[in-house]
Parts: C-alpha cells; structure tokens; sequence
C-alpha cells in the first residue's frame, strides 16, 4: 500500500470495520470498546467528537496497525 505520489506509505489499511459494543474508556486521542462479543477494540478518535464513558454505540473503523482509526459514530 503507498499513499500519495510522494511515496509515503499509507498506515491505514483499506476498507472498514463495524463493531458495536459499550465504550470503556473515550478520551481526546484514544479510546476502548468493548464489543457485544467481548472483544476489547482499541481505536484512535483523534479529531472525533467527545462521547461518554459507558455509552452504547457502533463505530465504522479502518484498520491503523495494531490500533482502528474511528471514521464514523452511531450512537444507540
């Protein structure tokens, strides 16, 4: 995978992911949800808006090795 011409590689893997569950923890740059299968999924939320800890929601991801880059919320 590359980015733009300048050659940088592109971090971001291609492609998203859904994952629905409660959010452990949601702060300015990080975040931990843990999916309706028990599944803890840390995820960057840099330049997302602030949600509350505990909140239900369904996030729309890209894979950001080894974290997720949050791209959308829905909140339940």
């Amino acid at each position: 995978m590359s980015g733009p011409k300048t050659g940088t590689p592109d971090l971001l893997e291609p492609g998203t992911h859904v994952f629905s569950g409660t959010l452990r923890v949601w702060g300015s740059n990080y975040a931990e949800l843990l999916t309706d299968s028990g599944v803890t999924i840390q995820l960057v939320t840099q330049g997302s808006p602030s949600l509350r800890d505990g909140a239900r929601v369904t996030v729309v991801t890209r894979r950001y090795r080894p974290l997720y880059q949050v791209e959308e919320v829905r909140e339940k």
